[in-house]
């Protein structure tokens, strides 16, 4: 699956969590690699601050969680 259809994923299913389930918080969890690769680009940068996307970025070789971003 791509980036671009996983943020589209992301916002339809936090949006039927927000309906169901309110009190829940959804953060999208990224490799550290994909993070540096695709999700600086300006471009996406605006689309998660437009849909105010929660992102946690994950180590995946260390696995552990190197950044929240809210």
């Amino acid at each position: 699956m791509t980036s671009t259809a996983v943020i589209g994923q992301y916002i339809v299913y936090r949006n039927l969590i927000q309906l169901t389930e309110p009190e829940y918080t959804l953060y999208l969890a990224i490799n550290d690699i994909v993070y540096e690769d695709f999700f600086q680009r300006k471009s996406v940068q605006a689309v998660i601050t437009q849909n105010n996307l929660l992102l946690m970025v994950v180590d995946t070789e260390k696995e552990e969680i190197r950044q929240w971003i809210n």
